[in-house]
């Protein structure tokens, strides 16, 4: 399965803490998994509105970070990692 990610919502997605990076995928990541239907169960609907809403909340909150500084970070870990950073 293929997604676009409009270039807004993935700059957003980029200055939020690590932690709340890891359980938006996570979700995301379980959703697509589950049973084949690509459709949410109502926990793991709960579960992403939750996380996107503790999101939402840290970006009105300026607990975000630059995009350059999380592209930057995203670059040293992917070249940490011997990968070819683009």
């Amino acid at each position: 399965m293929t997604m676009a990610v409009p270039q807004q919502l993935l700059r957003q997605l980029l200055a939020l803490d690590e932690p709340t990076r890891r359980e938006i995928a996570q979700a995301l990541l379980e959703s697509i998994d589950a049973a084949g239907d690509n459709q949410l169960s109502d926990s793991e609907h709960n579960k992403l509105e939750a996380a996107i809403d503790r999101a939402i909340a840290q970006s009105d909150a300026g607990q975000g970070i630059p995009i350059e500084q999380a592209i930057a970070e995203i670059r040293a870990r992917r070249a940490a990692l011997g990968r070819v950073a683009r």
